[in-house]
């Protein structure tokens, strides 16, 4: 990966960002194109549905993997052996929609790749730039994520089709691991992970500090609560077609291509907005303002525009939202941190509470009041929960928290 000089500084955030394409090209073909290529052999939906399912539960322990990342190798080499790995198994899954006993347990593998590789290389990166530029860093990780997970199935279908199967799949994996190439402009971590001889009593040391932070369990509250989820993203496709007279095709458009951009567009915003206000406030008022919107829409004739300006619009707020959370998980890190990728994944998994629990509350508001109670029941959770979390960051009885992260 080549000699780091001394002196050698890293690449800017936004290059460094673009190493989540890769992951996030990866999910998108391990959650979207193995689910079209099952649809077409004529998987059942709810087959698919429990195959991807399955292969999501790796997020939500994801906190119990990472202090490996922490021990022995650099952040550096588990990054690119995470990557290799996901590569490796997306082409495997790919190969076994034949096997519906192998597939989702190499599935579920791959995702647990997924889920650590971010960790890994926000881990490394965050000790390597400028704590200034972390709220860059946080949005162009979300935005490369999300821009390669809108754009990889799409052209991965269209590779599958046009080349020989097993030639279209190996170009698939190959063009996701292409961002790696910048693996070897990135210096080393200037504190080194610990040692496997004596890895475990500081380690567990080191992970007891975290655990006791009261700033730490604050963040992972404020992302757990429905403060910014804007879960919509995801419900709202099931019901364009249905309240708001929209075509499938308009629905798939809009979804995809409307979504990705409105996520990209959201994300790459969130940090020009830190220079003036301070992180946490800013994914704050990002709740309140996406809630408002989507209060708006409530009112708002039953339409495809609507549905069009509904989607994209929440996908807006979606992607600075995460985009900002991602910033305040980086500057929560800090520097010199020998448990940065632990740290970084204890909190980075509150971010998947909501996105579990919030579809089914939606989902309970559409049962009891369709679109309008799908709509009012995100949008009061959304007010509700970053009023609380305001009162508990800026209000008389806040704590000391850092200045940095607020």
């Amino acid at each position: 990966m080549g000699i780091d000089h001394p002196r050698r500084r890293a690449p800017p955030a936004q290059v460094l960002g673009l190493a989540a394409l890769a992951n996030g090209g990866m999910y998108g073909i391990l959650m979207i194109t193995v689910a079209q290529l099952l649809a077409a052999r004529g998987v059942s939906e709810l087959r698919i549905a429990a195959i991807t399912g399955f292969a999501t539960i790796p997020g939500t322990i994801r906190f119990l993997l990472a202090p490996m990342l922490d021990v022995g190798f650099s952040r550096r080499t588990y990054a690119t052996a995470l990557a290799l790995m996901m590569a490796g198994l997306t082409a495997l899954a790919c190969n076994l929609l034949g096997n519906l006993t192998l597939l989702p347990l190499v599935m579920f593998a791959g995702m647990a790749c997924y889920y650590l590789y971010t960790p890994a290389a926000g881990g490394w990166f965050s000790q390597v730039i400028n704590r200034a530029d972390e709220p860059v860093l946080g949005a162009w990780l979300s935005a490369s994520s999300g821009a390669g997970f809108g754009l990889m199935p799409a052209l991965g279908i269209v590779l599958i089709h046009l080349l020989p199967f097993q030639i279209g799949v190996g170009v698939i994996c190959l063009l996701c691991l292409a961002p790696l190439i910048l693996f070897a402009f990135v210096p080393h971590e200037p504190t080194p992970t610990l040692g496997f001889g004596a890895a475990f009593g500081p380690l567990w040391r080191d992970i007891g500090l975290i655990v006791r932070d009261r700033n730490v369990w604050r963040m992972m509250l404020l992302f757990a609560m429905p403060c910014a989820t804007f879960s919509l993203t995801n419900t709202l496709s099931g019901i364009g077609s249905a309240d708001f007279h929209a075509s499938e095709a308009f629905v798939g458009v809009v979804g995809g291509i409307g979504g990705t951009v409105g996520t990209l567009v959201g994300a790459l915003t969130a940090p020009l907005l830190t220079r003036w206000v301070r992180p946490v406030l800013l994914y704050l008022l990002i709740g309140v303002t996406g809630a408002l919107f989507t209060l708006i829409l409530m009112g708002m004739a039953r339409t495809p525009m609507t549905y069009a300006v509904a989607m994209i619009g929440e996908n807006v707020f979606q992607g600075a939202a995460f985009a900002t959370a991602l910033g305040l998980i980086l500057l929560s890190v800090g520097k010199n941190n020998p448990v940065a990728s632990t740290h970084f994944a204890l909190i980075d998994a509150a971010l998947i509470v909501p996105i579990s629990y919030m579809p089914v509350l939606d989902g309970l508001g559409y049962d009891r009041g369709g679109i309008l109670g799908n709509l009012g029941v995100d949008a009061a959770l959304g007010l509700g929960g970053s009023t609380i979390m305001a009162l508990l960051f800026f209000g008389p009885w806040r704590d000391t928290v850092r200045a940095e992260a607020v």
